[in-house]
């Protein structure tokens, strides 16, 4: 359990997150436009970043220490890309980062090692060089760096930005399984992977909490508030101006229309999605 409490963060006078306070534990997921503050959060739990206000407490202890959490052997951190050593083999970057991580027994850094790459499925890529992998994969060897000190807690900031469709399932399975023994956050813009991934969600929007609870929670938020109506294609384009549309399904000549309407009707029989509980709650932070 990670508790966010009170956390704030100034730069300038100018207030990047105000009063931050989230529960976190599972798969944690937070879900936030450009610029809400959710990068930065991150590098606060990571120790990266100082904290202006408020502490972080890990299992019931405070790890605040002079204005930075301290935390480095309980927290692994991926950044949005890794690409590191492009001329070196999987395997070579691998070792490379259990010495610089203080592992200093040669038999004990190739265990690690071969341990990290069977958790991330990447055995047969470890005499690759690191130029000739996909971003997904890169992103698996920033994951197996990750664990070869064996953190308690994994952050990840937009995992799957910029991966073909194949290489985001591909990741999200893997974060589901690291999942069973790792406290997982994943800060994205992109809700669908929130809805697969996570069993609680976040959402930030201005440098202060929105909204917190489970996905059924979330989807909540729009109950009584959807609207749907069948048009012709040939009426696509007015509805396309619309800023309350939030799903179009083409059957042939028809589109099925799905919007929020401006105030609960308590008559819609709809099932929101999450993405409508989101969308729902980004109208209210307004």
């Amino acid at each position: 359990m990670i508790e966010v409490q009170h956390l704030s963060k100034s730069y300038r006078k100018k207030h990047i997150l105000h009063q931050v306070s989230l529960e976190i534990e599972g798969i944690y997921g937070l879900l936030g436009p450009n610029g809400a503050g959710k990068t930065t959060l991150m590098k606060m739990l990571c120790g990266l970043t100082s904290i202006t206000g408020g502490q972080v407490v890990i299992d019931g202890q405070s790890v605040v220490r002079r204005k930075y959490a301290d935390v480095s052997d309980r927290v692994g951190f991926l950044p949005q890309d890794f690409n590191v050593y492009p001329t070196l083999k999987v395997e070579e970057v691998l070792l490379h980062f259990a010495l610089l991580q203080g592992i200093m027994e040669m038999n004990q850094r190739q265990e690690r090692v071969e341990e990290a790459l069977r958790r991330v499925n990447l055995k047969d890529k470890a005499q690759t060089r690191m130029s000739e992998l996909s971003g997904g994969m890169r992103r698996r060897v920033g994951i197996a760096q990750l664990l070869l000190r064996k953190p308690e807690i994994l952050i990840f900031d937009e995992p799957t930005a910029g991966l073909d469709i194949e290489e985001r399932i591909r990741f999200r399975n893997l974060l589901r399984e690291l999942g069973g023994d790792h406290t997982i956050v994943v800060s994205s813009h992109l809700v669908e992977d929130i809805e697969f991934l996570c069993t609680k969600i976040g959402i930030i929007k201005g440098g202060s909490v929105r909204f917190e609870g489970t996905p059924s929670e979330l989807k909540a938020q729009a109950v009584g508030y959807l609207g749907q109506v069948d048009i012709m294609a040939d009426d696509l384009g007015r509805w396309m101006q619309d800023e309350r549309v939030v799903h179009l399904n083409e059957k042939g000549d028809v589109v099925e229309v799905r919007f929020l309407e401006d105030e609960a009707t308590g008559i819609s029989t709809i099932e929101p999605k999450l993405m409508d509980g989101y969308l729902m709650v980004m109208r209210r932070a307004t």
